[in-house]
């Protein structure tokens, strides 16, 4: 028996398969760059912290260093431990008051930056609407519960949720993170989202 090859056939599966490599880089640069872009974003919020500390005495994780010093020479065992409960006590709320910061860069920047923060601008990505639909209220209705939950989450479960994000991003074909499934919001390219405008 001959095997015969419909040039057709043979021609359009040969398409699908690039055209799912094709997916496939483009999946993986937007995750590289979604990492990247937070990376960047993570710089500036550390700025902005300093600034916010230097001006006002929030998030005040130099006074928790200074704190563990102080432990750590006095070794004392019932002294250390009503210390550590004070060092803990002014560890989160430094640490709630630095993701208050970061949550208001988030909202703003996203807001005010028309969908990117300033990491996602350099990388050209966008946050916008799973079915890509119009409305400037529910958008940012959206985009302030997406942060809601993304910093809630690191809130209640400090380091967590930043590693099960990463892992979500590359488990699933369209690179969503919890919070952005939440909030039925992706980020993509923004040469994606113009070209289709």
């Amino acid at each position: 028996m001959l095997n015969t090859i419909d040039p057709n056939g043979s021609l359009n599966f040969l398409m699908r398969i690039l055209t799912m490599e094709m997916k496939k880089k483009i999946f993986t640069q937007i995750r590289l760059k979604r990492i990247a872009a937070f990376a960047i974003d993570a710089v500036i919020v550390s700025i902005l912290l300093s600034i916010v500390y230097r001006i006002t005495g929030f998030a005040n994780f130099p006074g928790v260093l200074t704190e563990m010093i102080e432990i750590q020479k006095t070794m004392n065992e019932a002294a250390s431990q009503d210390a550590i409960v004070q060092v803990m006590a002014l560890f989160n709320e430094a640490f709630l008051q630095s993701l208050l910061i970061w949550f208001c860069y988030d909202v703003l920047t996203t807001l005010l930056l028309r969908g990117s923060t300033i990491g996602k601008m350099i990388f050209r990505l966008k946050l916008t609407h799973i079915n890509n639909k119009k409305g400037e209220l529910a958008y940012g209705l959206f985009v302030i519960v997406r942060s809601f939950f993304k910093f809630l989450s690191m809130f209640l479960f400090q380091g967590l949720p930043f590693l099960i994000s990463v892992i979500s991003i590359f488990a699933n074909p369209n690179s969503l993170a919890a919070h952005d499934r939440l909030a039925r919001l992706v980020v993509v390219n923004k040469n994606v989202v113009t070209s289709l405008e």
